[in-house]
């Protein structure tokens, strides 16, 4: 597998690739929080579907009683109850 100079810089250097590639960082507390950073935007929101999009492609976070507590220009917390967390590349 053929590494790009980013991340051949990223792993010489010790930087986190998140900060290098401007990948999102995933973070879920059991099924009940979740938090995402590097996002570029949400895409769609109800309480039953969320879809962000981040540099390298989509998610899509399905659940029940979902809602955004609070999000910034590259940060977001969600809670309610979370059944399913599925990426798909590309725009």
């Amino acid at each position: 597998m053929r590494k790009n100079l980013k991340t051949i810089v990223s792993d010489a250097a010790g930087i986190p690739k998140d900060v290098v590639l401007g990948i999102p960082l995933i973070r879920l507390i059991g099924k009940e929080e979740f938090y995402i950073e590097n996002y570029r935007g949400i895409l769609e929101y109800t309480t039953e579907f969320i879809r962000i999009q981040t540099k390298i492609g989509q998610i899509h976070l399905f659940g029940k009683k979902l809602d955004i507590i609070y999000y910034t220009n590259d940060e977001m917390k969600v809670t309610g109850h979370i059944h399913k967390l599925e990426f798909h590349q590309g725009g």
